[in-house]
Order: structure tokens, then C-alpha cells, then sequence
């Protein structure tokens, strides 16, 4: 509006009075007309900014009417409408709707009482455009108990096998009892918010009071709960609270449940001291412009609600959420995110891992009656293991992500501050030139190169199998013994010879750290299997392949070569250790070899299975990269570079980025046509002749009237589902972050003539 007024100011050579009128027409019109919010308005009075900054997780969604109306107005749906099984089900709706006493009937004159209509405008109206649900630090607190006492259960087996308790259940009761009294302090409610805001506030607190008054008649029925109900003013509001209070739930019904497998009750008491304790308190009202929902041990969380005038800190004004503030002026339609602290539990679940590990250790030891001896070389393997595997985990940080419309469909944001992760983003990804070109998904990523991984892996299977050689084998009887010395000394060889291709040669001339994963469906069929009926139409077959870069072909080659020859190896120990386990003059059969443009492929025939020849394990191997397929073909077309056309309208790839996804959703669909009127087809031939030929193709002929409606819906279904077009993401590595931004394409069909 400024800009308007001062454009109509008058310029040199302008008289004044010519334009006083239309000047004052606009600052009129400015005074009157109605102010609408501006997106950064938005922002400031949303989910984040309100939600109180100590919060464990929260979670938003964001303008649900103004993607449903849009849903509701397109094409796609006008498509859906218009089906014939969807006008047949209207219309029955509409038949049962206009039935006397039916109960459609009973149910919507029951909805069009005045309060009743009330009720559904309000519900309409709290979902429509800011909706939320956040957890308080007590959450944290509750998952964490959860945690310890998953990892006492863990134990539960071992304990029980060692005579402690003849039945599995009694012993991980006694876990849980054990696991609960030893953290009374985390024994809490999570305080858990749910908010809705509202145009209708009036409204909400009219329905409020109906609420209540039906609350009062539960409460007057049962004097027990005659001090459950109250009215209290909160943050600006007021609130309707219903406590149940620990000592009227029925914990005698628990109590002798777990009694019956304990030895000691003390644990036992100490829980359910706490529990009787624990209040549950439901709060219902309207705060501002929300109403809230609120289950906790009381209601003093409320009060940290960030409402405006209130001065107190949101979410919105926390580090993290700066990069949501930096894209004040998107229209968002989702938002989430986890706290450092919640974030931690991930660091503690792997701590508790090792811990659980060491614990079967002792377990399996007391249980062996082994000396101490072993229990003390098994706790410095574990503890070795525990220290070089845990300084690989991330160190876990805040996390971040959210959505919003565009012209072409949606697109997000997602931070990690997790530390320490493993993904190299200082590069471009080139491999994306080797999932040929277009295929219907691909991920490539990158992972810092860590050569000490293998052998850290290796001395921790080395180490392994020297305990048990040391202590267990001599506990074994003499048949055992004899099967595992000949598996000491016939296959663990193997196993270090392995170690060492891989060591050699595989990881070296794989040193640039990518991997890529294709989805791809360009090979077709008309008999996928030989005891399957043929298809008039050819099929797709599914494509999966797994594409790696070679900084050393030659060297890689090498390696394959000594890693087939170890399968002869294998396939010899075997007929030695067990002669009858492997027939008489088998071999490993050789692969077949076959030169392309960009390299070679070795290829595994399987004719035992009765697939398509075209199916086959393949590897192959180029100047660039090597590929692991299941069809020939497609590792001749991935060794070939290619620029990658998958979702190439949304995103180019080619920053330094470490991970890369696309996938041409529509695509897909157009794969499963095919195979939804075969498998139709395959239907209606078993339902007439009770049986389907492997020699019968399977054509339109064999289609039941029925199943050619069926099959129209579906086209229409999947014509609907093909909107939504492609998606792109792309995950970079900054200073502080490991930042994902993703896109993706709908694209409405086009209107009926």
C-alpha cells in the first residue's frame, strides 16, 4: 500500500490538485480494508513460536484445509468422483441417508441439532490450519526408564537358563521390578500438549462447557471422583482438568501379577509406593486463540506456553530453529523436531547395547562354569570392541525439518546437529553418472574412507574365536571337538584369506568411499518363470542393482579372481569335512564373460530356478565402476556414463553434496500396470478353470466383465497416483549440520473437455 501512495505522489510538472482525490480514495481504502497476515505473521504465532523452548519433540502440521481444498478442487478428484463403483457408493450412501430410521438417517438428524453442528465446525475448524503435539523434558525422562528396562529384559533368557528362575516370565518380571526401583526418579507421566487453533473461540468454549457438564454427571455417578472435575485459569486461559489420582487405579491387579514371580517383594513395594503416587491429570480449555489438550502429572506445564505479552521464550527463538526464521516467508505445511536431549537417547542405546552384550557374556560364562580367566579376557575383547567401534557413532544433536507449498508441489529442510557423522559431502557425487541416466529411483552416497574399520571388524572375530577355541572348546564333547577342529582347520583359513582380498585389494580399489543403489525396470518378459503362464504384454522386470566406483579396476579385478577361487577352496573344504555334504564331482560353475562398450560382465547362469534368461547375478566391472546386478543388461548400461535425467527438473547434483536421491514416482507406476492386469488376469483363468497352465498366455480374452471394470478403476486409480511425478533430495555437510533439502513434483491431470 506504501508503495501505492507513493507512486501517486505528484511528479514535477504535476498539479497537486488533480491528484488529491485518487490519493485520498487510497488512504481510505487502506483505512478500511481488511489487514491480512503477512507469512512472517504467520510464523511468529505458529506452533513453534509458542511451544516452550525446553521442549522435548515437537510436532506440527501446517494449512490441512488448504491442501485438502485443493485435493478436493483438482482434477485428480473430479477423476476419483467419477467412477462409476464411487457413484454406485454416493448413491447407496444417499439411499441409506434418506432412510427413515436408518442409521445414516439417525446420524444426521442426531448432527443437525445447533450444538451438535457447533461441535463439527469447531473440530473443522481446530484441524484447518495449525495443529500440533509436543512432548515436555519429562518425556526424556519416561524413554529413558523404558531404555533401562529394555536392557534388564535383555538379559532375561540367559538368567532364566541359568537356573535363576524356572520360568522366562518370572524372570523378566523380576527385571522390570529390578529396572523400575532402581530409577524411581524417571518413574514420571510424560507431560504430553496437544493444540489446535481456532477462528471459532466462542464456539470452543460453548462446546467446552458441554464437556464439562457431562463430566459433572460421570463424576456425581461415582463419589470416588467427586474432586476430579475442576475449572482453572491458565496462561491466559481457562482449562477443564480431570485428575485420576495414583492411589484410586487399581495397582492391586499389578501387584499380584508380578508378585507371583518374585522372590523379593522390596523392589516390588518401593514401585508401587512411586506409582500410588502418580496423579493423572486431563486438561481440556481454550488458551488464546488454542485449544489444548494436555495429559501430565498436573498442569503446571502449561504455564510455560510462550503466548504473546507473556515475555517467555519459544521454540522459535532457540539456535535451531534460526533456519526455520530464515524462511519466514515460505507457507508452511509440516514441522518437526527432537531436542539434544531426546536426541542423547540414540547415544545411550548404543552404550546399553554394549552393556547388554557384556552382561550375555557373563551369563553364558557363569553358565559354562568357566574360570575367571575367561570372563576376564571377555570383558577386555568387549571392552576394546566397545571403544574402537564407539568412537565411530555420531555424537547425537538437535534435529530439525520442515515443509512447505510450491508451484510444483512440496519441498523441505531437514538439519541433523548430530557430530562425528560418518559422510564425506567435500566432493561432487559421480557416481550419479553411473545409474544410467534415467533410471525410476536412485541413492548414491558417500562415506568417509576408514581403512581401520576392517581391521577392527577382523580383530574382533579373531579375538572371538580364540575364546571359544581357548575355553569352550575343550568343554565340548569329542564329536564336537572333531567338527569344529576340522572347521579350524579348513575354514577359518578360508575366512583370513578373505580378509585379506578384501584387505588387498577389494577396499583399496574401492578407496573413494560411494555407493550407489539403482531401481530401474527397462528389461521386459512374457514368461518370467517357467511354471508361470505367459503374458500377451511384455512385463517389467524389477532392476536392482548396487554400483560402487573404482579408483583401481585392474587391482578390483584381481581380487574378484582370487575371491572365485576361494569358493573352489570352500566347496573342497566342505567335501572334506563332511564328503557326502557336497556331490560327487561338483564344481562351482564358472561365470560367463561378456565384453561391452564401457567394460566386462560375468554373469552366474541359474538354470535350476526356471527364470527368464535374461535374469541372472551379474558383476560388472569398467574403467569407472563396478555394478552387482541381477540382469546383465543393466550392468552394461550403468558401467556406461550417462548424465542423470531422474528428477533433473527439480535438482542438477552438481554441488559437493554426500548423499543424492531421485525417483520417478510415475514411472513406478507405469511398471505396476502392467503386472496389476497380468495378476488380474492370473485371477479370473484359477477362479473359472480351477487351476492356471504354465503353457496358457494370459490375454484380454481371459478378463471377466467384472475384472474389466476392476481393471478401468485401477487405470484411473494409478493415472491419479501418477501426479505425483518425481522427488529429488540432496544432503550436504556444513560447518554445523548435515543438511537434507528435498523437492518433489504433483502435477494435476488435465480437465475434461
Amino acid at each position: 500500500m506504501c508503495r501505492v501512495f507513493f507512486a501517486l505522489l505528484p511528479r514535477r510538472g504535476a498539479s497537486l490538485p488533480n491528484q488529491l482525490p485518487l490519493v485520498v480514495a487510497v488512504l481510505l481504502l487502506a483505512a478500511v480494508a481488511p489487514a491480512v497476515p503477512s507469512l512472517a505473521d504467520e510464523l511468529t504465532t505458529n506452533a513453534a513460536a509458542i511451544v516452550p523452548a525446553d521442549a522435548a519433540f515437537l510436532s506440527a502440521t501446517l494449512r490441512a484445509r488448504e491442501q485438502y481444498d485443493r485435493f478436493m478442487k483438482s482434477n485428480a478428484f473430479r477423476a476419483l468422483k467419477d467412477l462409476p463403483a464411487v457413484r454406485r457408493a454416493l448413491g447407496s450412501l444417499e439411499e441409506q441417508r434418506s432412510m427413515p430410521g436408518s442409521p445414516f438417517s439417525m446420524a444426521e438428524t442426531f448432527m443437525q441439532l445447533p450444538e451438535n453442528e457447533q461441535a463439527v465446525d469447531v473440530l473443522a475448524d481446530m484441524v484447518a490450519t495449525d495443529t500440533f503435539v509436543y512432548g515436555e523434558p519429562s518425556c526424556i525422562s519416561f524413554l529413558r526408564l523404558l531404555q533401562k528396562v529394555q536392557e534388564l529384559q535383555g538379559t532375561a533368557p540367559l538368567q532364566a537358563e541359568l537356573g535363576r528362575n524356572d520360568r522366562l516370565e518370572g524372570v523378566q518380571k523380576a527385571a522390570i521390578v529390578k529396572g523400575l526401583a532402581a530409577n524411581l526418579d524417571l518413574l514420571v507421566v510424560p507431560d504430553i500438549v496437544w493444540g489446535f487453533r481456532t477462528t471459532k473461540v466462542d464456539a470452543a468454549k460453548a462446546q467446552l462447557r458441554r464437556i464439562e457438564v457431562l463430566l459433572k454427571l460421570v463424576t456425581q455417578a461415582n463419589p470416588a471422583m467427586a474432586d476430579a472435575l475442576a475449572r482453572k485459569p491458565i496462561a491466559g486461559g481457562e482449562v477443564v482438568t480431570f485428575t485420576i489420582q495414583g492411589d484410586q487405579l487399581p495397582w492391586g491387579e499389578l501387584e499380584d501379577e508380578l508378585a507371583a514371580g518374585l522372590d523379593d517383594k522390596a523392589d516390588l513395594d518401593k514401585v508401587l509406593d512411586r506409582l500410588r503416587k502418580l496423579d493423572v491429570v486431563v486438561a481440556l480449555g481454550v488458551i488464546g486463540d488454542r485449544v489444548i489438550l494436555s495429559v501430565g502429572d498436573s498442569i503446571d506445564h502449561l504455564q510455560k506456553l510462550a503466548l504473546p505479552g507473556t515475555g517467555r521464550q519459544g521454540l522459535l527463538d532457540t539456535p535451531p530453529f534460526a533456519q526455520l526464521r530464515a524462511h519466514k516467508d515460505k507457507p508452511l505445511t509440516g514441522l518437526a523436531y527432537v531436542s539434544d536431549a531426546l536426541a542423547d537417547l540414540n547415544r545411550e542405546s548404543a552404550s546399553s547395547g554394549f552393556r547388554m552384550l557384556n552382561q550375555a557374556a557373563d551369563a553364558a560364562i557363569q553358565q559354562a562354569a568357566l574360570p575367571a580367566e575367561a570372563a576376564a579376557d571377555t570383558r577386555r575383547l568387549l571392552a576394546k570392541a566397545e571403544k574402537d567401534l564407539g568412537r565411530r557413532l555420531p555424537k547425537p544433536g538437535p534435529w530439525l525439518a520442515f515443509s512447505f507449498l510450491t508451484d510444483q508441489g512440496y519441498e523441505g529442510y531437514a538439519w541433523d546437529w548430530a557430530r562425528n557423522q560418518p559422510f564425506d559431502g567435500s566432493r561432487r557425487l559421480d557416481l550419479l553418472e553411473h545409474v544410467g541416466g534415467a533410471p525410476l529411483a536412485a541413492v548414491v552416497s558417500r562415506i568417509k574412507s576408514d581403512p581401520a574399520l576392517l581391521d577392527d571388524l577382523t580383530a574382533l572375530a579373531s579375538g572371538s574365536w580364540g575364546l571359544f577355541m581357548k575355553y569352550g572348546l575343550p568343554r565340548a564333547d569329542e564329536t564336537e571337538r572333531e567338527r569344529v577342529e576340522a572347521f579350524d582347520e579348513h575354514v577359518v583359513p578360508l575366512g583370513k584369506k578373505l580378509m585379506e582380498v578384501l584387505r588387498a585389494k577389494i577396499v583399496p580399489a574401492l578407496a573413494d568411499g560411494q555407493v550407489g543403489l539403482v531401481i530401474d525396470a527397462k528389461t521386459k518378459a512374457t514368461r518370467v518363470q517357467r511354471d508361470l503362464p505367459a503374458s500377451a504384454e511384455p512385463l517389467p522386470l524389477l532392476e536392482p542393482a548396487i554400483v560402487l566406483p573404482l579408483a583401481d579396476p585392474k587391482l578390483f579385478r584381481e581380487g574378484l579372481s582370487d575371491l572365485f577361487a576361494l569358493t573352489d577352496e570352500l566347496v573342497a573344504a566342505a567335501r572334506t569335512m563332511a564328503p557326502d555334504a557336497v556331490p560327487a564331482g561338483y564344481e562351482v560353475p564358472a561365470p560367463e564373460k561378456a565384453k561391452v562398450a564401457a567394460g566386462s560382465i560375468w554373469s552366474f547362469a541359474l538354470p535350476a530356478s526356471g527364470l527368464d534368461t535374461q535374469l541372472r547375478p551379474a558383476i560388472g566391472v569398467g574403467d569407472q565402476a563396478a555394478v552387482f546386478s541381477l540382469v546383465p543388461a543393466q550392468a552394461g548400461r550403468l558401467l556406461a556414463a550417462a548424465r542423470m535425467e531422474t528428477g533433473s527438473q527439480l535438482a542438477t547434483f552438481e554441488e559437493p553434496l554426500a548423499g543424492a536421491a531421485a525417483i520417478d514416482f510415475a514411472g513406478l507406476v507405469d511398471v505396476l500396470r502392467p503386472w496389476v492386469v497380468y495378476l488380474t488376469r492370473y485371477g479370473c483363468v484359477q477362479q473359472r478353470d480351477g487351476r492356471v497352465d504354465a503353457d496358457e498366455e494370459l490375454a484380454a480374452e481371459d478378463e471377466t466383465a467384472e475384472a474389466k471394470e476392476a481393471l478401468a478403476h485401477v487405470a484411473v486409480a494409478l493415472e491419479v497416483a501418477k501426479c505425483f511425478r518425481a522427488a529429488t533430495a540432496e544432503t550436504s555437510i556444513t560447518e554445523e549440520a548435515t543438511v537434507t533439502h528435498w523437492r518433489n513434483v504433483i502435477r494435476d491431470l488435465p480437465a475434461k473437455p
